[in-house]
């Protein structure tokens, strides 16, 4: 019993003698001008944050901007679902309410800009328009984004109605944004 016992024990210390010897080999000089230490630096993301107004749409804005301020490119996006022209003669129209949908948008778009404050002078803004819904994951996938902010919403099937799209049609990490308690 002792004899295995000293057999293990011998095992372990030229392991430990190993490790330890490989790590007091490497220097900075084989690794470069970082140290070992610190991890290699990140590239910049490119970050899409769709905003609505409300709790959960500052929130969405709150964490752009903190990525924004890390290094992240940031976009920020309104939605503006526009009515199909009707085929039969009516009162007006489609044409009123889709105009006011779009100035609508070009509000959100200043209240995002408000609510962002500095970081804004670096963000990018857009009002996507579309029959009848604006078409987001094809946007987003054309813009190659590593990173898409949507404001979750509790009664909604997967927690946002354009989640399962974008998430289809990118490669990009979707991140739903819950408003605080």
């Amino acid at each position: 019993m002792e004899r295995k016992r000293d057999r293990l024990e011998s095992d372990r210390r030229p392991l430990a003698l190993t490790l330890r010897s490989v790590g007091e080999s490497v220097s900075n000089d084989q690794c470069g001008e970082r140290s070992i230490d610190t991890p290699p630096p990140q590239p910049a993301k490119r970050v899409l944050a769709v905003f609505e107004p409300g709790h959960a749409g500052e929130a969405t804005l709150r964490e752009a901007a903190e990525l924004a301020e890390a290094g992240s490119e940031l976009s920020v996006v309104t939605l503006a679902p526009q009515e199909r022209a009707s085929r039969c003669c009516g009162k007006g129209g489609t044409g009123p309410y889709n105009i006011a949908v779009c100035e609508e948008a070009e509000v959100e778009l200043r209240q995002a800009r408000e609510i962002l404050g500095a970081t804004a002078a670096d963000a990018s803004f857009r009002v996507l328009l579309g029959r009848p819904t604006p078409p987001l994951a094809a946007w987003a996938k054309e813009g190659g984004f590593d990173l898409i902010l949507l404001s979750s919403h509790p009664f909604t099937r997967g927690g946002n109605r354009y989640a399962r799209a974008v998430r289809r049609a990118t490669p990009a990490e979707v991140r739903l944004v819950v408003k605080p308690s």
